[in-house]
């Protein structure tokens, strides 16, 4: 499949590629899944996709586009962790589906997710009389802290 002649397939790579590895590596319960895990790169930006297993019950990847979606529903298919795939729109999703009913909390448990709150526990806060900027002009957290998205 071509898109405007720019898009033939996804590469996947390895999951360390994929720009918000951190942020997931972070997040994550059971951080030994990242050894399941793939960088999909349409472009210049590699997404990572996690796989279920353990705790994690599902997945998703949101593709901006829905064509790209599409064409990384293709590339993961047959991976595993990636069982029940399917697209809608720009969203990729994979595993069990969330109950659309979620207490507070419980999409993180679904995914296999820390609660915010305990990442906060430890983080570096800017110093009392700090204004909300970052060595970077204009910007707290910095931008590197940033979450995917």
């Amino acid at each position: 499949m071509s898109l405007n002649g720019l898009v033939r397939t996804p590469l996947l790579l390895p999951p360390e590629q994929a720009y918000d590895y951190e942020y997931w590596a972070r997040r994550l319960v059971h951080p030994d899944l990242l050894r399941g895990a793939v960088a999909v790169a349409l472009f210049r930006a590699p997404l990572l996709a996690v796989p279920t297993g353990a705790t994690r019950r599902g997945g998703q990847l949101n593709m901006g586009e829905g064509p790209f979606a599409h064409l990384a529903t293709l590339a993961l298919e047959g991976l595993p962790g990636f069982a029940q795939l399917s697209h809608s729109g720009p969203i990729v999703e994979w595993g069990d589906r969330p109950s659309t009913l979620c207490r507070p909390g419980e999409r993180e448990q679904f995914y296999g997710l820390r609660d915010p709150v305990e990442e906060l526990v430890g983080h570096a806060w800017p110093p009392a009389g700090h204004r909300g900027q970052g060595s970077e002009t204009g910007c707290w957290p910095f931008a590197s802290e940033w979450p995917p998205g």
